[in-house]
């Protein structure tokens, strides 16, 4: 018997968690797993590291998400849906639907500078199958969000009618975009960096720039 309870104690290490934990466990991947994409690309992470980084047994990425692709792929899920969850509260409170969409975004980007970088690494250099995931993620939420905004401002007479909703909202995520994917090089040719108060500063800005160039010339007036 004495062999037995022993083997038994052993499956309850902290390598594999059990019972009420397995939100837990699902979890702790997922953080696992975005801190190690963070930094190498998907091929370059391994099963093991993931469970390593969340003190599980590499088993338990297969149990939850069927494999390491589909655990990416709920990686870059969550934080898209996290982002998302936040656009309404912000919406409500601000005069203009795209307005909201920009300062929730921005500082969405200065609280995660991590994810630019993530995004075209992935969608640029990455695997096809990856590039079709991310788009496919990022289309239902983020873009749908900001393109449904622009629209909107185009129906209520805000923006000129003559716009393209598609090619405005592009031109817009790359105003917002930008900044924060080139922060190394902003340092030395504009001095300072991006702290709290300058994030704001650079939010309003984009916001009113874009604005120039969007609203109708008698709003403007």
């Amino acid at each position: 018997m004495k062999p037995q309870l022993i083997r038994n104690a052993e499956l309850r290490t902290p390598g594999r968690r059990v019972g009420g934990d397995s939100e837990k466990v699902r979890q702790d991947l997922l953080d696992a797993a975005r801190k190690l994409f963070l930094s190498y690309e998907f091929r370059a992470v391994s099963v093991r590291q993931i469970a390593q980084e969340a003190e599980v047994t590499p088993a338990m990425v297969n149990y939850y998400f069927g494999g390491k692709r589909g655990l990416y792929v709920a990686m870059v899920e969550q934080v898209l849906e996290s982002f998302q969850t936040l656009i309404p509260d912000n919406n409500r409170a601000a005069s203009s639907a795209v307005d909201g969409f920009v300062i929730r975004y921005m500082e969405f980007l200065a609280e995660n500078p991590w994810w630019p970088n993530f995004i075209i690494r992935e969608v640029l250099f990455g695997e096809e199958a990856f590039r079709q995931t991310v788009a496919e993620k990022f289309g239902k939420t983020f873009a749908g969000v900001l393109m449904q905004a622009i629209e909107g401002e185009k129906l209520a007479g805000n923006y000129r009618s003559d716009l393209s909703t598609e090619l405005t909202g592009w031109s817009l995520m790359g105003m917002m975009i930008f900044p924060f994917l080139t922060r190394p090089l902003a340092r030395q040719v504009f001095g300072g960096d991006l702290d709290s108060e300058s994030v704001q500063k650079l939010i309003r800005h984009t916001c009113d720039l874009f604005k120039s160039g969007v609203e109708q010339k008698e709003l403007m007036e």
